[in-house]
């Protein structure tokens, strides 16, 4: 297996909805390459990894919804502190309801 290099990752952001927003796009380029991988079963007919893979291919899922309904919520409620708290509350609901 080959494991490419890590660049630096980014420390500064212009605003909380910036860290979601670079989330999103960190989980969308995941979830490329784990399809990418799904591909590559497929083709070569193996059928045990892509069952492995599934687990992986559900759980974006998860991660880019919570992700994208975040910055929906950012839409809709804004920034200040009082709405950063209803995000707050509203984003633990959904990753408590996936969980369980």
């Amino acid at each position: 297996a080959i494991s490419p290099s890590i660049g630096e990752s980014q420390h500064e952001f212009a605003s909380l909805r910036s860290v979601f927003e670079t989330a999103l796009e960190a989980e969308i380029a995941v979830t490329d390459s784990i399809h990418d991988m799904v591909r590559v079963c497929r083709k070569e007919g193996d059928i045990a990894t892509e069952e492995f893979l599934r687990w992986f291919v559900q759980e974006q899922i998860e991660e880019e919804f919570v992700a994208r309904r975040t910055l929906e919520l950012f839409d809709v409620l804004g920034e200040d502190k009082i709405a950063l708290g209803m995000i707050e509350e509203r984003v633990l609901s959904i990753e408590y309801s996936a969980e369980g």
